[in-house]
């Protein structure tokens, strides 16, 4: 019995380490702006904030926490990873371009905002993972 169980734990730990595909963690910014990720607690939510101020997204259950936000220009976004899989925040439309490359659990990722106009995201993971940055 005790074997059974080591086995299904090893087994269990392989398939979560495949999960978060590849390492690398690649940052990259559009129009000057610089994203990065670090280590934090979870975030709370936040449904809009003020120019030169931060916001927070939180990744759980392969969703954005919340899906939509509204910040004023010059907002800072810091998006955590409250899962168990990898994520990443990738530009997929509108203004400007970042990619956040592989979120571990518990990492974060910040991107600054200084462009009006609605910016969608999306987990290169997680198609199906999707948000919208309104930036007024």
């Amino acid at each position: 019995m005790k074997r059974l169980l080591l086995l299904l734990f090893a087994c269990l730990a392989l398939v979560g380490a495949g999960c978060g595909g590849d390492d690398d963690d690649k940052d990259s910014g559009g129009g000057g702006d610089t994203g990065a990720a670090t280590d934090t607690a979870p975030a709370d939510d936040a449904a809009s904030a003020g120019s030169g101020e931060t916001a927070k997204v939180d990744m759980k259950d392969i969703q954005y926490v919340p899906k939509e936000i509204t910040v004023k220009k010059g907002t800072t976004i810091t998006w955590t990873n409250s899962d168990q899989v990898a994520h990443t925040v990738t530009h997929d439309s509108g203004p400007g371009d970042f990619d956040s490359g592989n979120i571990e659990p518990g990492k974060t990722f910040e991107q600054k905002f200084d462009e009006p106009g609605d910016v969608g995201v999306i987990c290169t993971i997680h198609p199906n993972q999707t948000g919208t940055v309104t930036v007024e």
